[in-house]
């Protein structure tokens, strides 16, 4: 069996709910060995979280825990106990890399700062996930994935073709918990980058990841906009002037990019009378009058269903996408040959479906070995065999809430 790209990385991930977990899944899909610290009693808050087969609640079934924690052990640990520090501190010595998403002030508190972790392991790559930063005015507010989608200015570009009423209708965030994902990626992608680093220099690095920081880097072209031309876009109707475009037909919508492809366009209209205007054959004034063209293009396109037009898309060589329901994403054909849904078993949950891995690695393949862990599944062999405690040990720790 081929290993995994990150084989031998030892990760300690000290997070909760999203951000942080995102962030490890993607290196424990590829090899890498998770160690997951859990609070005793109720956990990840993921757990807690649905969705839930059959929609009853259960700690062992959330289908966000389960596809956030593949490939991972889970132990139980106070780490606002004195001892709970102490067994964090000997987990450190393991640990190649720390990945967390508590405050910063939280992190100095209970004396797990950086600057306080770097000396019991020099090497240590540490990665903090805060909602904008451990540095500059906002280093200490809270967040989550509301604030991160407003404060970046993702969520005023959405809906991206703008809103016929300012005041009815409020900027949207991206869908469920997109911010928290799009952040959890940040934090693996740049973790990653430290850990070759440290092949060639052997030192440790703290990782600042701001959540904000995060959104902002992949938002809409309307921050470029304002960035090159000083041009400060407005929410409504129309305002968009380039990019796809979505338009209505007989059963749902389809993204049409018009760019540099109007002429295909055209063609595959029909040509027409209304495009042979001059204010639509010049782009300029067609940009300008975007909307008003959206309009007519609309009256084309509500006439066929979402496969005429992607069929006429492929012959006219136009790009252009139907609008997939999640109902249709599952049943993807593409996405079948590649195999990217899979499933798997866990004790509690039973079997279950759930999105692979957006790549594919020749020789350091992609493998889920093991579902998400159970609460606590590991304590006895991490306690055990790794730190060395006894049976004795474990059970004065249990009694004691530390484990």
């Amino acid at each position: 069996m081929a290993k995994g790209a990150l084989s031998g990385l030892k990760v300690l991930e000290f997070s909760d709910f999203i951000s942080g977990s995102y962030c490890t899944k993607l290196m424990a899909d590829l090899g890498a060995d998770v160690i997951k610290i859990e609070k005793p009693g109720p956990g990840d808050s993921a757990r807690s979280w649905g969705p839930f087969p059959g929609d009853k609640p259960h700690p062992e079934k959330s289908g966000l825990f389960l596809f956030l924690n593949t490939n991972k052990s889970s132990i139980t640990l106070d780490v606002k106990s004195e001892p709970g520090r102490g067994v964090f501190n000997r987990l450190i010595e393991w640990a190649d890399v720390l990945i967390e998403n508590y405050p910063r002030r939280y992190m100095v508190k209970l004396g797990l700062s950086y600057h306080k972790l770097k000396k019991i392991k020099p090497s240590l790559i540490m990665t903090s996930i805060t909602p904008f930063g451990h540095t500059g005015p906002y280093k200490d507010f809270k967040g989550c994935d509301l604030i991160s989608s407003h404060t970046s200015s993702e969520a005023f570009g959405n809906p991206a073709e703008g809103v016929h009423d300012m005041e009815s209708y409020s900027p949207l965030k991206g869908p469920v918990h997109a911010a928290d994902f799009m952040t959890g990626l940040t934090a693996a992608a740049s973790t990653i980058s430290a850990v070759l680093s440290l092949q060639r220099y052997n030192s440790g690095r703290h990782i600042d990841i701001s959540a904000q920081e995060a959104l902002a880097s992949v938002t809409r072209q309307e921050l470029a906009f304002c960035l090159c031309e000083g041009l400060y876009p407005t929410r409504q109707m129309g305002r968009k002037r380039v990019g796809g475009f979505l338009y209505p037909c007989k059963d749902g919508y389809v993204c049409i990019w018009i760019g540099p492809h109007w002429q295909k366009l055209v063609t595959m209209m029909g040509n027409p009378d209304w495009t042979q205007a001059e204010l639509f054959k010049n782009p300029a004034t067609r940009a300008e009058h975007q909307d008003d063209c959206n309009k007519l293009i609309e009256l084309w396109t509500r006439e066929y269903t979402m496969a005429e037009i992607d069929r006429l898309g492929m012959e006219y060589d136009v790009p252009l996408a139907p609008v997939r329901t999640v109902k249709e994403l599952v049943n993807d054909e593409q996405l079948a040959y590649r195999s990217f849904f899979v499933e798997i078993d866990h004790p509690v949950a039973g079997r279950c479906k759930y999105p692979g891995a957006p790549y594919k690695l020749s020789g350091t393949p992609w493998e889920i070995k093991r579902p998400a862990p159970l609460l606590g599944e590991q304590n006895t062999e991490i306690y055990g065999r790794l730190l060395g405690y006894n049976r004795r040990e474990l059970a004065k720790m249990k009694q004691a809430g530390i484990i």
